[in-house]
C-alpha cells in the first residue's frame, strides 16, 4: 500500500517552478547639462543576427524557434531600442545607428546570443576612436510579464538596455578632460584620413590597435575645413538613415509586441512542458526500479509491483510526449514570423544640386555614400583616396 501510494504521488508530482528574483534597472539620468566639451557621439551598430549563412544551419536553428527574417529585424531593433535609451539620459551627444564601421566618438557593437518573448541575451563590445576597451560583456535579461499586459506599452527589457546605459556612463565617468579631447580629435581625424589617406595619414599613429595623435592640423587648416563640411554631410546622411530606422522601429512596435507576447506564452508552455517532461521521466524511472524491487519481494508484494512498473513506464512515455509537445510548440513560433525584412527603401539625396538615388539595403546605401564623399572630396581638393594617385585638381 505504501509503494502504491508512492508511485501514486511520483506521477502527479507537479513540475518545480523558478522565478527571476532580480530587481529591474533604472537608467541613470542627468540631473543638469552636460558641458559639449564633455559630450561624446556615440554611434551603435546593426548587431549581429546571430543566423549563420549555411541554409542547413539555419534549418537547425529552427529546430530551436529560431528564425532568420525576425533575427534579422531585431538585429534592427534592440540596437534602436538602446539608442532611445542612451538618448534619454542626457549624458551623450548625437546617438546615431550606424549600419557599418564609422568614424565617430564612442562605437556600440553586437550579437545576439539568444532572444524569445521571455529571455534576451545579447554581447556587447564597446570602444572609443582611440581603441581603448570600455566593455565586453554578455547581457541577460527576462522579459517583465506585466509589459505584455493589453494596455502597457513598455519594453518588455527595458532594464537590460538600462544597464548597458549604466556600464557605458561608469566607464565614461572615468575619463579625465583630456581624454574627452583626444577622443574627439582622433575621430576627426579618422574620418579624414578614409576621405583622403594622402593627405592625412601622418596625423595618427597606430600601435597595438591604439590611436594617438601623431601630429596636428594647422589652426584653420583649409583642408580640414573641407573636411569638417563634408562630415556634417555624412552627420545629415546618418541623420536621413536613423529617420528610417525609427521609422521601421514605429512601423514594427505592433507586430513586433504581438509576436513577443505569443512568443513569450509559448516560451513558458515550453518551460513548463521541459520541466515537466524531465522529472515525469526521472520520477518514472524511479517508479520502475521501485516496481522491480517489489516484484521480487514475493506473491503479496507482486501485484504492488506491477502496478509501479506500469505507472512508472507510463511516465516515462508522459515525458516524452510532452517532449514531442514541445517540439510542436516551437513549430507554432515559426507560424508567428510574418515578414520582418528590414530592407531599405531607395533614398533621395542632394548633393551639390544633384539628387542622387541610392537604393538596396541600408549597408549598402551607406557604403555607396561613403564612397561618393570620397569622390566629392577627392574631386574639391585634387586628392584621391590612393595614396599612390595623385588627381588633378577639378575645373569645377
Amino acid at each position: 500500500m505504501v509503494i502504491r501510494i508512492f508511485v501514486l504521488a511520483l506521477l502527479f508530482v507537479p513540475p518545480l517552478a523558478f522565478a527571476l528574483d532580480e530587481e529591474p534597472v533604472e537608467a541613470l539620468q542627468a540631473l543638469e547639462e552636460v558641458p559639449e566639451d564633455k559630450l561624446l557621439d556615440v554611434g551603435i551598430h546593426v548587431f549581429d543576427s546571430g543566423v549563420p549563412e549555411d541554409e542547413y544551419e539555419r534549418l537547425f536553428l529552427e529546430e530551436k524557434g529560431v528564425y532568420e527574417d525576425i533575427r534579422k529585424s531585431e538585429a534592427r531593433w534592440i540596437p534602436m531600442s538602446l539608442k532611445r535609451t542612451l538618448e534619454s539620459t542626457g549624458y551623450w551627444g548625437a546617438v546615431r545607428m550606424a549600419p557599418s564601421a564609422t568614424s565617430v566618438d564612442v562605437i556600440v557593437e553586437g550579437a545576439i546570443v539568444s532572444s524569445t518573448g521571455k529571455r534576451l541575451e545579447v554581447d556587447v563590445i564597446v570602444f572609443d576612436s582611440t581603441g581603448r576597451g570600455w566593455l565586453s560583456k554578455r547581457y541577460k535579461e527576462e522579459a517583465d510579464p506585466l509589459a505584455y499586459e493589453e494596455e502597457s506599452t513598455a519594453e518588455p527589457f527595458q532594464s537590460l538596455y538600462n544597464r548597458i546605459a549604466n556600464d557605458l556612463l561608469k566607464e565614461r565617468s572615468e575619463l579625465d578632460p583630456e581624454d574627452f579631447a583626444l577622443i574627439r580629435r582622433v575621430s576627426e581625424l579618422k574620418f579624414a584620413s578614409d576621405l583622403a589617406p594622402i593627405a592625412f595619414q601622418d596625423y595618427l599613429a597606430v600601435n597595438k590597435g591604439r590611436y594617438s595623435l601623431a601630429r596636428l592640423p594647422a589652426e584653420g587648416d583649409p583642408m580640414m575645413v573641407r573636411v569638417s563640411a563634408i562630415r556634417e554631410r555624412d552627420h545629415m546622411f546618418l541623420d536621413t538613415l536613423n529617420e528610417y530606422y525609427a521609422d521601421l522601429y514605429a512601423k514594427m512596435e505592433t507586430p513586433y509586441r504581438g509576436w513577443r507576447s505569443s512568443s513569450y506564452e509559448e516560451q513558458v508552455a515550453i518551460d513548463e512542458l521541459n520541466r515537466a517532461a524531465t522529472w515525469r521521466k526521472i520520477l518514472g524511472a524511479i517508479a520502475v526500479g521501485a516496481g522491480i524491487y517489489a516484484s521480487g519481494k514475493g506473491r503479496e508484494w507482486s501485484n504492488v509491483g506491477e502496478v509501479a512498473v506500469l505507472g512508472g513506464i507510463a511516465a516515462v512515455m508522459d515525458g516524452f510526449d510532452k517532449s514531442a509537445q514541445t517540439k510542436m510548440n516551437r513549430e507554432a513560433l515559426k507560424e508567428l514570423a510574418a515578414s520582418f525584412d528590414s530592407e531599405a527603401q531607395e533614398l533621395l539625396f542632394d548633393v551639390e544640386g544633384e539628387v542622387l538615388r541610392l537604393k538596396g539595403s541600408v549597408e549598402t546605401q551607406y557604403a555607396s555614400w561613403r564612397q561618393i564623399l570620397r569622390d566629392l572630396f577627392a574631386a574639391e581638393t585634387g586628392l584621391g583616396a590612393d595614396p599612390n594617385k595623385v588627381l588633378s585638381p577639378s575645373p569645377q
